[in-house]
């Protein structure tokens, strides 16, 4: 089995609509820089107010002035786009079909209503591709999306047996599944382009997670007490956009490409030298991101982007 150069992203459920359980799964990844957010770190900070409720948000400035005057009235996770931790494993009971609306928007944010799940969990519901409907359970642990196989059947995603994939580590043993760029997803109103996502088998009686491939083109708010997830731009206020993206966005996303093709060049590579039956698949993996990135090049162009954001 190939071993994980870097560090690997675990996210886990427990089924048990049908009795079936999923004891864990970790995507495994060779890439240290992830970061899609404004800053190179960034973080999500949580409050207890006065009448026990927690609070969520990614903006210190959020919190009210005394709980944070000697930085012990609130507590920070370390969360950016493609940080690989476990998410604690939920127990999910079957619910019937909800449509819910998205509660309010304007041109600077989006609030999005969340269905909670047992074991403190909630659902968003998605759109993916301008098409195809899904409840994802909210992950901020996870780096991708990822989808149950019954909705990448829907979006027509086919395994060819030599198409892009990477490793998962399941409770069954190594496991390599589809990767694919979601044209768009969009929560309510707030919509995110090319969106890397996983197609995992093992995921049952939930559509898939939603993690940081979309969360990460967003400052977010989770609000656990009114069941909102509020999705802001990743811009300030009167900070200088192209195509509504801030340049230090565009920046990111660049390195994150460049640095995803060499990562995945050089593994397959090495997987080549030592005959791996899915050194094919690992190529495919990084003609992948050479494609997501000339995808870039070309938004950048037509956005304006200064060659110094590229």
């Amino acid at each position: 089995m190939e071993s994980n150069p870097a560090k690997s992203m675990s996210a886990r459920s427990k089924l048990n609509r049908f009795g079936i359980g999923i004891a864990g799964l970790s995507i495994v990844t060779f890439l240290i820089l992830y970061h899609f957010t404004l800053q190179s770190e960034a973080a999500i900070f949580s409050y207890k107010d006065e009448n026990g409720a927690i609070h969520f948000t990614d903006d210190i400035s959020k919190i009210p002035e005394e709980f944070r005057e000697n930085g012990e009235g609130y507590g920070k996770a370390e969360e950016a786009r493609g940080s690989h931790r476990t998410t604690p494993a939920a127990e999910l009971q079957s619910s019937p079909p909800l449509e819910i609306p998205v509660v309010s928007s304007s041109a600077k944010e989006v609030q999005i209503p969340l269905i909670p799940v047992s074991g403190g969990n909630f659902l968003v519901e998605v759109l993916l591709n301008n098409r195809v409907k899904a409840k994802l359970m909210l992950d901020t642990g996870a780096s991708f999306i990822t989808l149950s196989e019954e909705v990448g059947q829907k979006l027509g995603v086919l395994n060819s047996g030599t198409s892009a994939e990477m490793p998962f580590n399941t409770a069954g043993g190594e496991a390599w599944m589809p990767l694919i760029a979601l044209q768009t997803v969009s929560a309510g109103s707030a919509t995110s382009q090319l969106v890397e996502a996983s197609i995992a088998k093992h995921i049952k009686d939930i559509d898939g997670l939603l993690g940081m491939s979309f969360l990460g083109d967003f400052r977010f708010e989770i609000d656990r007490t009114n069941k909102l997830l509020t999705l802001k731009p990743p811009s300030k206020n009167e900070e200088v956009t192209w195509g509504g993206k801030p340049g230090n966005w565009w920046k990111s996303r660049f390195e994150y490409y460049e640095t995803s093709v060499k990562s995945f060049s050089n593994r397959a590579n090495q997987m080549q030298r030592r005959g791996h039956e899915k050194a094919a698949n690992m190529l495919k993996t990084a003609e992948f991101y050479k494609d997501l990135r000339q995808n870039l090049e070309s938004r950048a162009m037509i956005s304006g982007v200064p060659q110094q954001f590229r």
